[in-house]
């Protein structure tokens, strides 16, 4: 039998649902008093109360390790020191424990906000000690709803293991989502509030998260920026003031709320009432038989802060069967009491449910587009005429297409969503930019289409706080391409039915765009013959000719690449080094996730050099100071700028006065240089200029983010050399 240790213990989640999935539990901490009281009325143990003061060789042998650790911002100076960077925290115990005891697999959980906390930088460093101490992470925002519970609670989980990393796509989720009404409790001493004490609204709405706002108590609203005849709207009432409708989801219960100030409307008797303690519980997953505290105020807290029960019990089980290579079909029983809360109308076992997801779906047609011929007569010819517009400019007009794509993927998912209301923040709206970056732009990229590089809404025109309707106020140059936009968004809204049909013409259409923009690239029968100077001339041609599109900027960078590709096979320095895969070439200096343009890895995952490609832009001190940013942050040995317009003369002496302020603080070598030049000496270095032009040609032939004329005008170059 697997074996775990339940660190941060609190009332025992983790432990209900790894025993449930047939795991041993052979260790506890929990320092409250009050939660080691109700753990030890459940599991007949009291949990070591300080993580600081454990003695590590006396907890026993075991394979996982689970946590729910408090969120606690760490003091870093810019350089990277591994799990030293958290003394001073309680995380850096349980890198300790970690570290002596080397577990298969580390879970931990925390509030969605640890994403944010401290800029990021607390996140940063959690993952980065994690892998320091040789452990393969990933992480992932989950929500109770999506695993049998009516509760929107979003948690993060970080998953650490020595091998097999884990797949958090292959969770199980359950679907449809519950409704609340299917958790409460049918005879109890219900705490009812009087019509006089609460307002119901009129038209209220399915909010995307589940939520169903229907009224809120006559009590204190918001005061700052709340605008007049706002009161139906769920954000300017305090949290425990809102009523929500049992036909929805719960919100989060928090751990903040002792009083229980939850409310709910009972449509069948039309009365508002708090929720029970015990239906608080059940909304956690917790068994009917649970023993809480003998104080109400402590029982909502130690809920509040505990974990949704049937979700961690589909991570242990995934657990078993990605890392461990186990059939849970043999898994161990809870004892008897504890089976999780049980209602005729839904069951909070997890049942290997499945649904289709944004990518499933966009999958799913874009197989069926192919061929079209079944949809001419289906779909209107001033909508074949919009799409047609928007798909044959589809390269020009990345963000647009994207938008598009994601809101027609989610239509047809969701079909009484309007999909108008792409913003979470907008009343009855949902998070379009979300589901883009999680689902529909990987998608595209997989599926070999253009692509984003990261979502359509970092597009200014599409990112505007205002609705898609016809009358779209955002600025955009394209008034044939706003306008299409606009007006498929208001059909498929008004014929939702038609969703998938106008999706499929859509990606049909997207696909024909797509082959016109391949062309194979001409190989060199003579290239054994080229010398440094002529390869060097082709270059400079490929690079400047006036393309009256963008891209250009990518070839320097796939020039590069390619010459990289060379270095590391072939020069000592190199040698043992890994180049990682080119990113997209189309995100920010602000919003790049990485280092530089291409990035040099050492035997042991470091980063010693990263290379940033500036083409027809001259090297100034903003972008000094971007670079000088990257490096506080990704921390390379190395740092190359190489320009093809060279440095901006008159802040010539501050750079170079930075550069040395750079190199002497934080020990990173800056070098900046002409592109050109920069490749003549690097072409000196390989042995065979016939691999650099192979390789630079199938870069550029299967670039997706180059237009048809890149690649046409380096074919040209080419047959000119036969």
């Amino acid at each position: 039998m697997l074996k775990f240790i339940d660190l941060f213990a609190g009332i025992g989640g983790f432990r209900l649902a790894f025993e449930k999935a047939g795991y041993q539990c052979v260790y506890s901490c929990e320092i409250d008093e009050a939660c080691q009281k109700v753990y030890f009325n459940n599991f007949g143990e009291i949990p070591k109360s300080d993580i600081t003061q454990i003695d590590i060789k006396k907890i026993p042998d075991f394979d996982v390790l689970t946590a729910g650790f408090p969120c606690q911002p760490f003091s870093i100076c810019g350089k990277r020191g591994g799990f030293q960077d958290t003394r001073g925290t309680l995380f850096f115990y349980i890198c300790k424990i970690i570290e002596a005891k080397r577990p298969s697999v580390v879970i931990l959980e925390n509030v969605k906000h640890l994403i944010h906390h401290d800029k990021g930088r607390t996140l940063d460093v959690i993952l980065y000690a994690l892998e320091d101490l040789g452990y393969l992470v990933d992480y992932k925002v989950l929500n109770a709803k999506n695993f049998g519970v009516p509760q929107n609670r979003e948690r993060i989980i970080i998953m650490a293991t020595t091998k097999n990393k884990f797949d958090f796509s292959k969770l199980n989720l359950v679907h449809p989502t519950p409704q609340l009404k299917d958790f409460l409790c049918q005879n109890q001493d219900f705490e009812y509030l009087e019509s006089r004490e609460y307002t119901m609204i009129t038209t209220p709405k399915k909010q995307a998260s589940g939520l169903v706002f229907v009224g809120y108590r006559n009590k204190n609203i918001w005061k700052t920026g709340v605008r007049p005849n706002t009161h139906h709207l769920s954000r300017v009432h305090h949290q425990p003031n809102r009523i929500y409708s049992i036909i929805g989801v719960h919100p989060t219960i928090p751990s903040q709320e002792t009083s229980g100030r939850f409310f709910i409307y009972i449509p069948e008797k039309n009365v508002v009432r708090k929720l029970t303690i015990k239906e608080c519980y059940r909304l956690m997953g917790f068994p009917d038989e649970f023993i809480t505290h003998n104080n109400l105020g402590e029982c909502y807290k130690q809920v509040g802060n505990s974990i949704c029960i049937p979700m961690i019990y589909e991570l242990a089980s995934q657990i078993k069967q990605q890392i461990f290579d186990l059939n849970i079909q043999n898994q161990g029983k809870m004892t008897k009491k504890y089976d999780v809360y049980l209602n005729k109308n839904i069951q909070l076992k997890l049942p290997l449910f499945s649904y289709m997801n944004h990518k499933d779906k966009l999958i799913k047609v874009y197989e069926l587009s192919e061929t079209i011929d079944d949809i001419h007569e289906v779909i209107n010819s001033e909508e074949q005429e919009l799409l047609t517009e928007i798909a044959h400019k589809c390269f020009q007009q990345k963000g647009v297409y994207t938008v598009l794509m994601t809101l027609l993927v989610h239509k047809t998912l969701y079909p009484e969503q309007d999909i108008r209301y792409h913003q979470s923040k907008m009343e009855g709206g949902f998070s379009g930019r979300t589901i883009d970056t999680k689902y529909i732009t990987p998608t595209l990229k997989e599926l070999g289409l253009p692509a984003m590089a990261e979502s359509g809404w970092l597009t200014r025109f599409l990112e505007q706080p205002y609705p898609y309707t016809v009358d779209y106020n955002g600025n955009m140059r394209d008034k044939a391409v706003k306008k299409a936009f606009l007006k498929i968004i208001d059909y498929v809204q008004s014929n939702p039915d038609k969703a998938e049909l106008i999706l499929k013409f859509f990606l049909h259409q997207i696909r024909i765009e797509t082959e016109k923009s391949k062309v194979t690239i001409t190989k060199l029968s003579n290239a054994e013959n080229l010398d440094i100077s002529i390869i060097l001339s082709c270059l400079k041609e490929h690079f400047e000719f006036n393309y009256k599109t963008s891209g250009a900027s990518k070839l320097p960078v796939l020039a590069f690449y390619a010459i990289y590709q060379r270095l590391v096979l072939e020069v000592e320095r190199y040698k043992l080094c890994n180049l990682k895969q080119l990113g997209s070439h189309t995100a920010s200096d602000f919003t790049s996730k990485s280092a530089g343009d291409i990035e040099i890895f050492d035997k042991n995952k470091k980063l010693i050099e990263a290379i940033e490609i500036k083409h027809g832009k001259k090297v100034d001190m903003q972008i000094l100071r971007i670079a000088k940013d990257k490096i506080l942050k990704f921390n390379p040995r190395r740092y190359c700028i190489f320009s093809s317009a060279d440095i901006e003369v008159s802040e010539s002496e501050k750079i170079t006065a930075e550069i040395k302020n750079i190199a002497k603080e934080h020990g990173c070598q800056i070098i900046i240089n002409g592109v050109l030049p920069t490749l003549k000496y690097y072409l000196r270095l390989i042995t065979s200029l016939e691999d650099f032009i192979a390789g630079y040609s199938k870069l550029v032939e299967e670039d997706k983010e180059l237009k048809a004329t890149h690649k046409t005008k380096w074919n040209e170059i080419l047959l000119n050399l036969i």
